[in-house]
């Protein structure tokens, strides 16, 4: 079917005027999909769903454990308008499209299930979010003094931020992310419950039981914070590699882990710098250790060379925005290592300099996106980068991060409603918005005493959807434990009607003998002190995502006159390499735009920023 077809079928249709049918209109006609990068995108158009309830997102008709979900479904590389996503009663997605090519072996299944039918819902795979420390998100972010740091060991000695593993306040953390829909984390902790913890190392007994069970051995996803030197170590080296105190022996966990996840080059100063330079020439067992298992925690002193080198061993980088923009005033050439082919994944890193949540990350992403990158990136591609690119990165793409037959149903679905096109759902979200989170069971029911049950479970969404689904979905009780009041609660967030289900996610503390769950009140008790589960608008105190360093830029744009400095980075366009892309001089580049092949075209704008005769592929 072409666009305008489709384009055309839609205008036909009686929700143009309110709904996303308009919104298909605008990407079809480009909108904010980006011509040439989304051209393996395609638009498909189903069939007309039935409205809802005034004032819902979906309609749910109880019947058995599998579940149809139907409305805008975002699949690998198309997008179904009125299309379908069966999963079934084991959590595994069996078909993905229109209900008119879905394979007669499983129109038995469809019929049965639980049918969840969203005219102007968005239905995306679970987020995932690559990075984050989960044991320090109770806390409030920092004041903003205005100081913005070289490297990360500037700030460290002075730091007094703590780490709390407290079950309760890791649960409220991974709720607040999972309340936006992220159903899987790279959090450097975790409990059991809530998220799928994918550092499977801190909780194998609990968290991944079922994950091992079903998947086969795990995947060792080994997340470092100091690659090069100890927590006790502040070490700034612009030399020599053996002055980094762990050089060139990694930590054993290192050695043997299959996806290996630094915090590598935190910072805009050579010693930033050298630390990828020197990670790079080290072996482990004989093992380049920039490989395809490599994903680099922020990255912002990195060069055009440091981005071919990545991209040619298909490494990747985990970009945390508003975390560096806060710390230093800089954040990773994203947009550089994107032209190279370098494989880009979104993480919140912290609350004390970080997003609440991965929606607030993707947020921050947008802004600087538009504003200050030229439009590097389309919408497609910045949510890309919390679903498939993660997956793709850690290692874990045969199972999570998009929605295809035989993965996992980790799916979140969206209020579409207003949106320009239906990734901005995504983009935009927030807990109101957010109308369905479900994730496919790792919780060890069957073997640790609790319920006999394995499949898909929700973990929050909208009351009118939750309380219609079939117990097993939402609500499971644990009678051997002595629970047997509903293990979901109701939960008003900003004047909408939710459900939560935080006794269901923490009965394993019974299980394992470590205490008891945790209702809504127990965790508010507990966390009377921590950062707000949710908030209704911008987050409280939330760190900038304004490119800001005392004495050389605040961000400001100017768009006319002699000093016009249209990207914002404190160089006069006159005399700026990349006049439409921040870009910054750096430390490390000794405070000149780096420009790497001396073409007089910036790194961050050149399509061949190492070939000076822009011969590249």
């Amino acid at each position: 079917m072409t666009a305008k077809a489709s384009i055309r079928q839609c205008r036909n249709r009686s929700i143009l005027a309110s709904g996303m049918c308009a919104a298909f209109a605008l990407v079809l006609a480009g909108g904010s999909l980006a011509a040439g990068r989304d051209s393996d995108l395609k638009i498909v158009f189903c069939e007309t769903l039935q409205q809802p309830p005034v004032g819902q997102v979906c309609k749910v008709t109880r019947q058995g454990g599998a579940m149809l979900i139907k409305g805008v479904v975002l699949g690998v590389d198309k997008v179904y308008e009125g299309g379908e996503v069966l999963v079934d009663s084991t959590g595994l997605i069996r078909y993905v499209g229109c209900s008119a090519g879905r394979p007669a072996a499983l129109d038995a299944t469809a019929s049965g299930a639980t049918r969840i039918e969203c005219a102007e819902g968005v239905v995306s795979p679970g987020l995932i979010n690559a990075h984050d420390h989960l044991s320090f998100d109770h806390h409030a972010p920092l004041l903003d003094t205005g100081l913005r740091f070289d490297h990360r060991n500037d700030w460290r000695q002075a730091s007094t931020i703590l780490s709390d593993d407290n079950p309760a306040k890791v649960t409220w953390s991974e709720l607040r992310q999972g309340m936006i829909g992220t159903t899987s984390i790279l959090g450097s902790s975790g409990t059991p419950g809530a998220l799928r913890n994918l550092d499977i190392g801190a909780y194998p007994l609990y968290d991944d039981l079922l994950w091992n069970t079903f998947v086969g051995p795990p995947r060792v996803i080994s997340t470092v914070t100091f690659p090069l030197e100890g927590p006790a170590d502040f070490t700034q080296n612009e030399g020599d590699c053996s002055a980094f105190p762990l050089y060139p022996n990694l930590a054993p966990q290192q050695a043997q882990s299959d996806e290996y996840v630094p915090h590598v080059s935190e910072g805009i100063n050579e010693a930033a710098h050298n630390e990828f330079s020197c990670l790079s020439s080290t072996d482990r067992n004989g093992v380049d250790v920039v490989n395809a298992g490599f994903s680099m925690i922020h990255g912002i002193a990195l060069n055009a060379a440091d981005g071919q080198n990545l991209a040619s061993d298909g490494a990747s980088v985990i970009w945390s925005p508003r975390s560096n923009l806060f710390l230093y005033g800089n954040t990773a050439p994203v947009g550089m290592l994107s032209i190279q082919g370098v494989l880009l994944s979104l993480g919140t890193d912290w609350t004390p300099s970080g997003s609440a949540n991965l929606a607030r990350e993707l947020l921050c992403a947008d802004a600087l996106n538009r504003v200050y990158f030229n439009e590097a990136f389309s919408d497609r591609e910045l949510w890309l980068m919390t679903t498939r690119n993660p997956a793709v990165a850690l290692g874990v793409d045969d199972k999570l991060g998009t929605l295809q037959a035989g993965l996992f149903g980790d799916i979140a679905v969206y209020d579409g409603r207003g949106k320009d096109n239906p990734y901005r759902a995504i983009i935009e979200a927030s807990a109101e918005s957010t109308v369905l989170v479900l994730r496919r069971s790792s919780l060890p029911f069957p073997f640790l005493g609790g319920p006999s049950y394995a499949g898909s479970i929700a973990l929050y969404g909208d009351a009118s959807v939750m309380s219609a689904l079939p117990r097993t979905l939402h609500d499971l009780t644990a009678p051997s434990f002595g629970i047997t009041a509903p293990l979901c609660e109701s939960l008003d967030v900003c004047g909408k009607a939710k459900r939560i289900c935080p006794l269901r996610e923490t009965w394993w503390l019974a299980a394992a003998g470590l205490g008891q769950p945790l209702s809504m009140t127990q965790l508010r008790n507990a966390n009377a002190g921590s950062y707000p589960l949710f908030f209704c608008g911008q987050p409280d105190a939330e760190p900038s995502c304004t490119p800001f360093r005392p004495g050389e830029y605040d961000g400001s744009r100017v768009m006319t006159g002699p000093g016009r400095d249209q990207d914002g980075d404190g160089v006069r366009d006159a005399v700026d390499n990349c006049p439409k892309v921040f870009n910054p001089a750096r430390p490390m580049d000794g405070g000149i735009q780096a420009d790497s092949d001396g073409d007089e075209r910036g790194d961050a704008c050149d399509r061949c920023p190492v070939d000076p005769d822009d011969d590249c592929p």
